[in-house]
């Protein structure tokens, strides 16, 4: 969810499939209330804002 500030941790020696080039692409250039919560919905925000 959005709720918040928080330190995400990913396991390094594991493959999911939410973490994929096809996953990302979904979360380019969308807004937050368009697509579900995701660590790529938030980098691509980051990347907007540092843009702007």
């Amino acid at each position: 969810t959005y709720s918040g500030l928080f330190c995400v941790a990913i396991n390094p020696y594991k493959r999911f499939p939410v973490y994929t080039f096809r996953c990302a692409k979904l979360y380019r250039g969308k807004r937050r209330s368009e697509v579900p919560p995701h660590i790529f919905a938030i980098s691509d925000g980051a990347y907007v804002n540092m843009l702007t």
